[in-house]
This record gives C-alpha cells, sequence and structure tokens, in this order.
C-alpha cells in the first residue's frame, strides 16, 4: 500500500509583527485631539478675518483685550510690612521719665547718676539742693529720625521757695542698634501744651429736668454709680453696660442734661426707635464733705413708649464748631449759644 500523502499547509507569519524602528515614532494624535486641532485653527482664521474685515477698529479692540489679559495676569504688587516700634516707644518714654526725675533730684554732690543717663550732654552745674519731684508721666511721643524720639514729659515740681507747679521737659532720646537708651542732652523745661476747649458744643439742646429722658437717665446714673436699683432696667435689651462695683457714690444728682437734636416736647411719647445724644452733667456724692463732678455722654434708644440708654459714649459726639484755644489755668472763650426745649436761644455762659 502506498504510503499516503498528508497535505499540511504552511503556518501563517504572524500579522502583530512589530518593526522595532516604530519605537522612535511620534504618538499618533487621537479622533478628540484632531477635532480640537481643527476647531482651534478654524477659530484663529476667523478671528483674523475679522479683524481684517473690522479694519483699525477691530485690530485695536484685539490689541486692547491682550493688553488687558496681560495687565490682568501680571504679578500683584506687594505692600512693604509696617515695622512695629510699639516696644521701643514704651522703652523710650519710660527711660525719659527716669532722665527728668534724675535731673531734677541730682545733686552737686552726686552727679554721676545723671551723667550715665546723658553721656555726651555737658552737665555744666548742679544745684545744691534737690527739687521735690512727683506724679512723673509721658506728655507726647514723636519720632524723629532713625532711633531717635521727642519725649514731653510732665511732672509736678515743688522749688526751694515752696512753689509748686505742674511742669513739661523736652527730652530727645537716642537708641543705638544694640537697644541702648541715652539722652541727647538734658531736659529743657517748655511751656505746657495747649488745651481745645469747646469740644461739647454739639450737644445744645438743653432738655429739662421733669421730662422723660431726663427721669431716665437719673434713675441710670443712680443705678449705675451707687447701686440703687437694677441697670438693666433702664438700659436696651442686649446691652453689655454693668453697673459700677463696689459703687463709688452713695448718691447722685443731675445738674444738667443736654441734647445734639430737639426731642419730642415734654411728656410725650417717644416712637419707637428714635434714638438721642446726650450730655449729662450731675453732682455725684460720696459724703456730706466729699462730691464729685461727673460727666456722661450717652446714647438713648425709645423702645415701648419709655427711653433706654444703649450705650455710654466713649467718646462726646464732636462739634462741627472750632473750638478755642485755652492756656493753662486760662478761660476759655464764651460759648455759642444753645437752645432750650422750646427752640428757643439761650444766652451763652459768661467767663
Amino acid at each position: 500500500m502506498s504510503p499516503a500523502l498528508t497535505l499540511r499547509r504552511a503556518k501563517p507569519e504572524p500579522d502583530d509583527v512589530v518593526d522595532e524602528q516604530t519605537e522612535d515614532l511620534l504618538p499618533v494624535a487621537s479622533a478628540t485631539d484632531q477635532v480640537v486641532s481643527t476647531w482651534s485653527t478654524r477659530l484663529a482664521t476667523f478671528g483674523l478675518f475679522t479683524c481684517l474685515a473690522l479694519g483699525p477698529v477691530g485690530t485695536a479692540g484685539a490689541a486692547y483685550a491682550i493688553l488687558l489679559n496681560q495687565q490682568t495676569t501680571g504679578p500683584v504688587a506687594t505692600v512693604a510690612p509696617v515695622e512695629d516700634l510699639s516696644d521701643e516707644r514704651a522703652a523710650v518714654g519710660e527711660f525719659a521719665q527716669r532722665v527728668v526725675t534724675v535731673w531734677l533730684t541730682s545733686t552737686q554732690d552726686s552727679p554721676d547718676a545723671l551723667q550715665a543717663l546723658v553721656k555726651d550732654a555737658a552737665v555744666v552745674t548742679l544745684s545744691n539742693v534737690p527739687f521735690d519731684v512727683s506724679d512723673v508721666d509721658v506728655a507726647g511721643i514723636t519720632p524723629g529720625g532713625v532711633g531717635t524720639w521727642s519725649v514731653l514729659v510732665a511732672a509736678t515740681v515743688t522749688d526751694d521757695s515752696e512753689q509748686t507747679a505742674r511742669r513739661y521737659y523736652q527730652v530727645p532720646v537716642r537708641v543705638d542698634d544694640a537697644g541702648a537708651l541715652s539722652a541727647l542732652t538734658l531736659p529743657a523745661a517748655v511751656a505746657a501744651p495747649v488745651v481745645v476747649g469747646g469740644s461739647t458744643g454739639a450737644y445744645r439742646t438743653h432738655i429739662a429736668m421733669n421730662s422723660p429722658v431726663a427721669d431716665t437717665v437719673t434713675q441710670f446714673l443712680s443705678a449705675y454709680l451707687t447701686g440703687a436699683g437694677d441697670v438693666s432696667r433702664y438700659v436696651t435689651p442686649g446691652s453689655t453696660i454693668l453697673p459700677v462695683t463696689p459703687p463709688p457714690y452713695t448718691s447722685v444728682k443731675l445738674a444738667e442734661l443736654r441734647s445734639t437734636t430737639q426731642l419730642a416736647e415734654d411728656g410725650a411719647t417717644p416712637a419707637d426707635g428714635e434714638t438721642a445724644h446726650v450730655l449729662a452733667s450731675a453732682s455725684a456724692v460720696v459724703s456730706q464733705e466729699q462730691v464729685a463732678a461727673v460727666t456722661y455722654a450717652l446714647g438713648l434708644t425709645a423702645r415701648a413708649g419709655r427711653w433706654e440708654v444703649t450705650a455710654i459714649e466713649p467718646v462726646p459726639v464732636a462739634s462741627e464748631d472750632s473750638g478755642a484755644v485755652v492756656a493753662p489755668g486760662g478761660e476759655p472763650s464764651s460759648g455759642a449759644p444753645s437752645t432750650d426745649a422750646t427752640g428757643e436761644a439761650s444766652p451763652a455762659p459768661t467767663p
């Protein structure tokens, strides 16, 4: 028997043979990338033709848009931090007080303490008898150049003739790089700072002592300063005003009450939400022999037909009038006429 012939089909070569050189080819863009690129090209072309069609106006608009985009995305300017000199200011003030005290109490027999504070200043002569010094305080501090300050120091001084007065002294102080302090010169006596008068001129309308406003203020001050009554009864709900404890006075008598505006007539019920700013002057009694004059700037609000204290204002309402300048120990100029509760002008106070 002849052998059977077996036909075998040749094994096909695999279709996934990859040329090694294709590994170095750039990646082919995906369909999404091709669509985005196509639309970007179209939009750019459209924008170009639009600018050409509009002429100079379109070109200028495009340039402005590019410039605006650059400005909005540009770097943000930074502000240099402000140097905190509060610690140095406090140290300079304390040092100036010490310089004035040592200067007034030094004598020819003990100049070393003063010389140590004013190293570069010549101490020509000193007193044989020291001055009596008390109540030394800083009245003002002004920064000078780099590392220098001008300090105004106040002190109560009694001289050898038993004359006592409040004196003011100018002290220039230097702070070196190491933080050491020294006085550039000896203290110099200067005039006292002027006092500005007329600071409560905004309260022009006098309020009657038998008015609802005066009644609220009187009862509030009594509860606030003497402990007679509950303060919460006379203040606006939610107020944080608390009585002074322990009470410094035994009784309070309202002497004068003024307002910045014309309020409702005596006995009239105020409208809810109506506000008022008043200045109350009173006599606060400690004992039969000791009385203190007190003044309070109060903010009032009407609620449920009555006035309530909303706040003890730390600063009175400012007046638009310029105040008269008053030197220490001098007499202030007469104030402008004010109005009473009827709106009529009352005479100005006589000096």
